[in-house]
């Protein structure tokens, strides 16, 4: 499918698609995926004759711009690029539903924006963009790859100190966008459920142990929020999103069912 190309507030460009017909759902893919991985897994032919189904490529992914500098992943950025294809694709409020990364990412802004009427939150833990174990390796990855991005970019890089497989990363040009976007997650702020401004869905896995354990440890929290937390067992951080048949009868009874 051909994309259409929304212009974000500092110039990078955000690829969208839209299908289907009837209240808007805006879907977020996971971190290395791209808009192309809800029509794979079956969503969009589910969705489209009941829902206009926005899908974008979050910038650093797919076709849409891959800035190089940290800077350029501000959770205000990617929050902006959203409003940016909305606007663009004349859509005023929306339901938003994001999946791992794009979990991570849309839950600042349900908690900015009142255009966001419902948030389906799947996989991720709430607490500061980056934690646990996955803040560690988002560490290693920054310490190792910023000097060589750097040494790089000054032409100073001795190839011989990578070893093969890093070599090859760095001819793929994915380095050059794939560190600096994990590294800003190390600075997006904490989120907690008082914050979502909207009904929120939180779907977890049964085996997501890391996400299953941070829902355990702000339970008392949930009652006095907006955030309905809700556990599919037997399910992978990967099943989360690949599980169309336990997944999605979820989510729709969860838009159709709480009021804007």
């Amino acid at each position: 499918m051909f994309a259409d190309f929304a212009t974000s507030n500092d110039g990078t460009r955000i690829a969208y698609e839209i299908t289907g017909s009837g209240p808007a759902i805006v879907l977020l893919h996971g971190g290395a995926q791209s808009r192309q991985t809800w029509r794979a897994a079956g969503y969009l032919d589910r969705l489209s004759s009941n829902f206009t189904v926005l899908t974008m490529d979050l910038r650093g992914h797919g076709d849409s711009d891959k800035p190089t500098s940290v800077e350029a992943y501000g959770i205000e950025r990617h929050c902006q690029d959203i409003l940016s294809v909305v606007d663009h694709a004349g859509i005023g409020r929306f339901s938003l539903w994001g999946y791992s990364f794009g979990a991570n990412t849309g839950r600042y802004l349900a908690a900015e924006s009142e255009r966001v009427a419902r948030f389906v939150m799947v996989g991720v833990p709430f607490g500061p963009g980056a934690s646990g174990d996955f803040r560690r390796m988002v560490m290693g990855v920054r310490d190792r790859w910023i000097p060589i991005l750097r040494a790089q970019s000054e032409a100073t890089l001795d190839l011989e100190s990578l070893t093969d497989p890093e070599r090859a990363y760095l001819q793929s040009s994915r380095a050059q966008h794939e560190v600096p976007w994990l590294t800003a997650i190390l600075d997006w702020r904490e989120i907690v459920p008082a914050q979502l401004l909207c009904p929120t869905l939180w779907i977890l896995g049964g085996k997501n142990s890391v996400a299953l354990e941070n829902a355990r440890s702000i339970g008392s929290a949930l009652p006095n929020s907006k955030v309905l937390l809700c556990t599919i067992d037997g399910l992978t951080h990967e099943m989360e999103m690949s599980d169309i048949d336990n997944v999605l009868p979820r989510v729709q009874e969860f838009i159709r069912n709480t009021p804007e």
